[in-house]
């Protein structure tokens, strides 16, 4: 590569901000409304159920965590476990997961906008609003990261504040007979548990830019778990004023502008929908800084070709590893539906954290105790392995040409190497 490294600027509480911005986005405002048509009431007791899943995971990553200083994150973990082959896959899904996440969220400011203005929700308009937003998201995370930590600050404090009040204030709307659970199908609520780990996840991201943290084993743990437990504490809280202040929350576009509608009139509705794509642009930004390090941390390995992940010698972040999966996320988004993108983003997650799950049972001075330490890990692989029975078929296919993709990569960096060492042999 070319000899130039990350500067270490994320201390603890920027790391929080950067896991705030990662989980809180496009989940909490439109998924409220499509696990309540899946489950009616009964998602409010999901959310908890999968608040309490992700914080096993959070811990899992904790403990993975301490052991690196490196950039990579799970990428790195996996490698460590069981070779570069196995580490490459979970880094490119990581990657997969990001890309997706990204193309969702932009997209959804388009949905926000759409649902306050009918017009803009048409092609040509909605694609204006998915190309503008994307652009001003890769240009910040090109342009460094200092520049993007201090975007991750104001967007933290934008969109947490104002969802603590309406999820409060709105609680007096709320008609307690609309929270009381009904019975609920296995095929809805496992694909509801897929949808709502969209949702919840995106911590993960804390664990890439070990190389810009300033003490990445001690800061990192802590700010996985203080994300998890400040998303799930607002995330219950909005999802309960939701369901129980509006009457056919299934069918809502933009559930959280409807509430705030009840509460402040139009000035709410307006003003909310403005929060939203604040909010889902902050998370898109997470999402590609994210992927730009794990290229990053793959092509220094030269698992991929190196060109990709070259870190610019000016703003010392790797610009072409933004800018190509700005595009590819622009074309996702405007050529992919909302719960698509959803699906397919949270099962490559899930994948990552299987693959991290495993490694700390792998790896003993992760695990600790030979039992009690390998409980934790075998229990989140467990649950994993049932979330992703909620797939369909088309995120499956789709799912397995981004990994095919990937792999095709890997051979084509394989070859450089081989190639290379052949002529140096020679």
């Amino acid at each position: 590569m070319t000899g130039v490294a990350p500067i270490r600027h994320l201390g603890r509480l920027r790391l929080v901000a950067v896991g705030l911005n990662s989980v809180i986005g496009g989940g909490i405002f439109v998924l409220p409304a499509t696990v309540a048509a899946l489950a009616g009431a009964a998602s409010l007791p999901i959310y908890l159920v999968v608040a309490v899943f992700v914080l096993l995971i959070g811990t899992v990553l904790g403990r993975l965590a301490r052991r690196h200083d490196g950039s990579g994150g799970p990428y790195v973990y996996v490698e460590e476990a069981f070779g570069p082959l196995a580490g490459f896959l979970i880094g490119w899904l990581f990657c997969l997961s990001r890309l997706t996440a990204f193309a969702n969220l932009v997209g959804g400011v388009a949905l926000y906008v759409g649902a306050l203005l009918p017009a803009m929700a048409r092609p040509l308009p909605r694609a204006l609003i998915i190309l503008a937003c994307a652009t001003l998201v890769t240009w910040i995370t090109v342009a460094g990261i200092r520049q993007a930590a201090r975007a991750f600050d104001v967007l933290a404090v934008l969109k947490i504040a104002p969802l603590v009040i309406l999820g409060v204030l709105g609680l007096a709307l709320v008609q307690p007979a609309r929270l009381v659970p009904g019975p609920v199908e296995a095929a809805p609520l496992v694909r509801s548990i897929l949808l709502l780990v969209f949702a919840f996840t995106g911590f993960e991201i804390l664990t890439v830019p070990a190389e810009e943290s300033r003490r990445p084993r001690a800061d990192m743990p802590f700010a996985l778990l203080a994300t998890i437990l400040s998303v799930s504490a607002v995330y219950l809280t909005v999802h309960a004023t939701a369901l129980g202040a509006l009457p056919d929350l299934g069918h809502e576009t933009a559930p959280l502008a409807s509430v705030a509608g009840l509460l402040w009139g139009g000035a709410g509705r307006t003003g909310m929908t403005a929060l939203a794509g604040i909010s889902m642009m902050g998370c898109a930004l997470a999402a590609l800084v994210g992927s730009s390090r794990v290229i990053y941390a793959m092509g220094t390995a030269r698992q991929i070709p190196a060109w990709m992940g070259a870190l610019d010698p000016v703003r010392r972040t790797p610009a072409r590893a933004a800018l190509i999966f700005g595009l590819a996320g622009t074309a996702l988004a405007i050529a992919a539906d909302y719960g698509f993108l959803a699906a397919v983003s949270a099962s490559a997650r899930l994948l990552v954290f299987l693959g991290s799950c495993l490694a700390c049972l792998r790896l003993p001075t992760v695990a600790g105790a030979p039992l009690r330490g390998r409980i934790l890990p075998a229990v989140c692989a467990a649950a994993i392995g049932v979330s992703l029975f909620g797939l369909q078929p088309r995120e499956l296919v789709f799912g397995m040409m981004g990994v095919g993709a990937g792999i095709g990569l890997y051979l084509i960096a394989r070859h450089a190497r081989l190639t290379r060492g052949t002529r140096e042999a020679t």
